[in-house]
């Protein structure tokens, strides 16, 4: 058998080629680069190429420390410069964040607490003493703490010295008002009116606090929503509070001069026996009368007390024996007497109606209302001025207005010319001491005194305006 020809006559026939090893090597030296990274990683270097840079590294001059310079291996050896752990109930206290804001137009305590507390604990939670929830004003700054987006406390700032706390207590919300210590100045405020006695208030540095209390202390003998005259004058003796050093507002209204061309009306504070203060004249007599002389500010009387009306939606003639006051709808309807509500109900007639009993005589009531005030109800005592509805156009109405009506033991009374029924006077035994500080506050008034004259007599504050 012949031999195949020879390829290359220098090799043997029968010897085989020989492989070449760099491959085997190359992957040796992957294994080995693998193996350095692992273990400088486990090492704590930064990252395989710090390896790679170690081989390369020459030798260098040493460098001199600077004292005010940390030395570290490298930028992840970094000095350890954290705090102490917190105890726990520091940790505690660090997961509670602190939400700010004011309260918007048409938002409701529920609207603000709703995502973060029990809808159950929400509508259990009662309204604290001095406040009520529904009273929340546009704009008023509050805080929502809360702890895994659950609710630890919310304050309202109700004014500078008040704030309204909502916490949590043995399970259950509750709601309290926290008052800050604040220093009480006696100052004098004078204003003239021009338009009306809000804004004049207003001018002077006064608030619409200021202007209601001075409203409230003559209701019983001015209505103010239509009896302020241009020029009629104000003089007061206020209260300026300071928390901290810094002005914080006026407070209560001490003693009072309104004059409307030659009607002089004056009132001069003293403590009474529920805490706040009352307003008598000079002599003594009350400024406050039994009742007040108008339930709401109006607009104008649409139809007053009469034996013979033609009815404007029934068309026959009919008593009258009442007052309607036209009010736009959702107007405030106030008590103008402290008593007993006696009658919440709903006819085809008076459509929404309240009946208030004062005391064995007097009997008012308020008819075509649109709602009741919160916690109104049969049973519920109520106080001179205080809201217990709102102008609505319920049952027999051609539109909003209030139909007012009184009864003296059981017989109808015209409102409108009702001036007999006098509060309580003063007390004998308390005439004498009210005299002399009626003479220093009206002293004062004339600016014959510096309100400065009354620091070491300003009453005790048991509440507040």
């Amino acid at each position: 058998m012949p031999y195949p020809s020879l390829g290359d006559p220098g090799r043997p026939i029968f010897s085989k080629r020989r492989r070449r090893s760099w491959p085997r090597f190359f992957l040796l030296g992957l294994i080995v680069v693998a193996l350095a990274a692992a273990i400088g990683y486990m090492s704590g270097l930064p990252a395989p190429l710090a390896f790679w840079a170690s081989l390369f590294q020459t030798a260098q001059a040493p460098v001199q420390a600077d004292p005010n310079v940390a030395i570290v291996g490298n930028l992840f050896d970094q000095p350890d410069t954290s705090a102490p752990p917190a105890e726990a109930g520091d940790a505690a206290a660090s997961d509670a964040r602190t939400i700010t804001g004011e309260v918007r137009p048409g938002q409701t305590l529920a609207g603000l607490l709703g995502r973060h507390a029990e809808p159950a604990k929400i509508a259990a939670l009662a309204d604290p003493e001095d406040f009520s929830f529904s009273d929340l004003r546009t704009g008023q700054p509050y805080r929502l703490t809360l702890r895994d987006r659950e609710l630890v406390s919310f304050e309202y700032d109700i004014n500078e010295t008040e704030t309204l706390v909502i916490d949590e207590n043995d399970g259950e919300l509750a709601a309290r008002v926290e008052t800050k210590q604040c220093e009480v100045r006696p100052a004098l405020l004078t204003t003239t009116v021009t338009s009306t006695l809000s804004e004049a208030v207003a001018e002077a540095g006064g608030n619409l606090a200021t202007a209601l209390a001075l409203a409230d202390i003559f209701a019983s003998d001015m209505d103010f929503s239509r009896d302020v005259q241009p020029g009629d004058t104000v003089r007061a003796v206020v209260e300026e509070r300071y928390v901290e050093g810094r002005p914080a507002g006026l407070g209560r209204v001490l003693a009072a001069r309104y004059t409307s061309g030659d009607k002089v009306l004056e009132g001069y504070g003293i403590l009474g026996d529920k805490g706040r203060l009352e307003y008598y004249d000079a002599d003594g007599t009350p400024r406050r009368k039994t009742f007040l002389r108008a339930p709401l500010s109006f607009l104008r009387v649409t139809s007053g007390f009469t034996a013979s009306r033609l009815h404007p939606i029934l068309k026959v003639r009919k008593p009258h024996y009442g007052v309607d006051y036209a009010a736009p709808t959702g107007t405030p309807v106030w008590t103008v007497g402290d008593g007993v509500v006696i009658e919440r109900g709903r006819n085809h007639a008076a459509g929404n109606y309240l009946t208030v009993r004062h005391g064995k005589t007097y009997v008012t009531r308020y008819n075509h209302l649109s709602r009741f005030a919160k916690g109104i109800a049969q049973g519920s005592r109520v106080v001179q001025g205080q809201v217990i509805g709102y102008v609505g156009a319920t049952g027999y109405a051609t539109g909003p207005h209030l139909d007012f009506r009184m009864y003296a033991d059981g017989q109808p009374v015209n409102a409108l010319d009702n001036d007999t029924a006098e509060a309580t006077p003063l007390p004998r035994a308390r005439l004498a001491e009210f005299r002399e500080d009626a003479l220093t506050y009206a002293a004062v008034l004339d600016g014959h005194k510096p309100p400065a004259a009354l620091a070491d007599a300003l009453p005790p504050t048991k509440g507040g305006m």
